[in-house]
């Protein structure tokens, strides 16, 4: 154990002198300055305390999913399936429920189920060494159809209190699933920068063979990688299916353009190495204000999706401008 803590020491400072760097002065605190300013311009209802707890209800699902999500990029992966796997595993368990498995059951099934499909992905990446966006994406589109396959054109709806309670009760002004999303970065944080589950991430993204010869099982820790994923997938699908108060074959479509748009908007680097859990949550709560005043002023819907596409171009641009920088000062 001596030698592997070590050889990893150089990784270690690499890693957490990046996540300094990132953390340090996040350029979406100013975004999110200048849009609140400018949304409270068009739409005085902006500022009223019942809509930004509406904001944080709203983002609390894409705040669990982007959790992992940041750990699966930090490692240089990436998984395009967790809209397919939160709208397979809320159809589900929503299912379930409504045929009389009591709630709690039906939120562990989430989270193992969650956790089985994320499993599944590390597997075919690490065992069959299919590319990860390859592998995810078949993963979107295999669930997708058996989503539909399930439901065939029906839903689920008027599911019991105690589940509508997770996703659309209060604990005075704050909604339930701001507490529970809230629980979920705190622990995310932990793990990211204070346990060797963390460390291990970080520095597969930086050096996966370096991890190799350091002693690290780099194809173990990636499958739990992505099973940590599935497992904040599942959690979310739950919290989904109790806001709604329902389950239908769309659920959680086009969900993973929001949550890799934000954990790259929010420094986490596409080229791995590199993560902010901070910086995530600053990147879903930027897209969750942009939409929610966007609604506020009347714009279209469509109007929405071209600025999320172009932000995240923007970061992914801004990602590689720093890192030329960077590459520059070390030569």
């Amino acid at each position: 154990m001596t030698g592997l803590n070590t050889d990893l020491s150089p990784m270690r400072g690499v890693g957490s002198g990046a996540m300094r760097a990132i953390g340090g002065i996040n350029p979406l605190v100013i975004a999110l300055v200048i849009l609140y300013v400018a949304i409270i311009f068009w739409s005085d209802r902006f500022l009223a305390i019942s809509n930004q707890m509406n904001i944080t209800r709203q983002v609390a699902v894409y705040l669990i999913i982007a959790m992992g999500q940041t750990f699966v990029i930090s490692s240089r992966g990436i998984d395009l399936s967790v809209g397919s796997v939160l709208g397979f595993v809320g159809c589900v368990v929503a299912r379930m429920i409504d045929a009389g498995t009591p709630v709690p059951i039906g939120i562990a099934t989430g989270i193992v189920l969650g956790t089985a499909f994320g499993t599944i992905n590390g597997l075919v990446i690490t065992k069959l060494k299919v590319n990860p966006l390859i592998a995810t994406l078949g993963m979107l589109v295999a669930l997708r159809g058996l989503t539909h396959i399930l439901m065939g054109s029906t839903a689920v709806t008027r599911l019991p209190s105690s589940l509508v309670f997770l996703g659309q009760g209060f604990v005075g002004p704050v909604p339930m699933p701001a507490i529970i999303s809230l629980c979920v970065v705190v622990i995310c944080w932990w793990l990211y920068y204070h346990t060797r589950f963390g460390r291990y991430t970080v520095s597969i993204g930086s050096n996966e063979d370096a991890c190799g010869l350091a002693g690290i099982h780099v194809d173990r820790q990636k499958i739990l990688i992505y099973a940590f994923q599935g497992a904040c997938v599942g959690l979310a699908a739950t919290l989904l299916v109790g806001r709604l108060n329902a389950a239908s074959p769309d659920l959680g479509l086009n969900y993973e353009l929001h949550i890799i748009a934000a954990v790259v908007l929010g420094g986490t680097a596409l080229y791995g190495g590199l993560g902010t859990i901070f910086g995530t949550v600053l990147g879903i709560f930027t897209i969750g204000v942009i939409e929610n005043g966007m609604v506020l002023v009347g714009a279209n819907f469509h109007v929405q999706r071209v600025l999320i596409g172009t932000l995240l171009v923007a970061a992914v641009a801004y990602q590689e401008y720093r890192r030329r920088q960077l590459e520059r000062r070390v030569v």
